[in-house]
């Protein structure tokens, strides 16, 4: 048996006020599993994993992405959306850092989050670097500024997508699904 929280519904995990539009959870009563999905009025859609309420176990796709932003507490927040969400996560507050773990770990990382405007190396200049050594690691690139490309131009630069920043937790899922697919 399972119950369904509607468009309007919060839910408090950890501490955390999530709003379930338009990702949503459907809890087990028999499991205290809650499921993350992306679904339509019907209630249908892929499954993107599991949370595990009384153990905080998550069961999600065990991806690693790498986060690049040199605001520290936008990389922590989103660190804790994507852990949230079941992925694993690398974290970098400079385009150069980043670049450095990217090389150190390329045949783990399934996608680069990566901010545009940074001092020393940009969001541009670490995409252009990253294809370099890997043309098909997927890249996100996320942003608030007013100096950025925005979305088709994005995808004309070597990214595979663009996330406008402020973002919540649903779309960044939202955006995740659409660029690894």
């Amino acid at each position: 048996m399972a119950w369904f929280l509607n468009d309007f519904s919060v839910l408090d995990i950890f501490g955390t006020i999530f709003n379930l539009t338009p990702a949503g959870f459907l809890k087990s009563e028999r499991t205290n599993q809650m499921r993350l999905s992306k679904f339509d009025k019907n209630i249908s859609g892929p499954i993107i994993g599991t949370f595990d309420t009384e153990s905080g176990e998550s069961s999600a796709p065990g991806q690693t992405f790498l986060l690049i932003d040199d605001e520290p507490m936008i990389t922590d927040i989103c660190e804790l959306m994507l852990k949230k969400l079941g992925y694993e996560v690398l974290k970098a507050n400079s385009g150069s850092e980043g670049l450095k773990i990217f090389e150190a770990n390329k045949n783990r990382i399934d996608l680069i989050i990566s901010d545009y405007n940074m001092p020393g190396m940009n969001g541009q200049e670490v995409v252009d670097k990253v294809r370099v050594i890997d043309h098909s690691v997927k890249v996100l690139l996320s942003s608030g500024g007013l100096s950025v490309p925005h979305e088709e131009d994005a995808l004309g630069r070597g990214f595979n997508g663009f996330l406008q920043k402020p973002y919540s937790i649903d779309l960044l899922s939202d955006k995740i699904a659409e660029v690894l697919n």
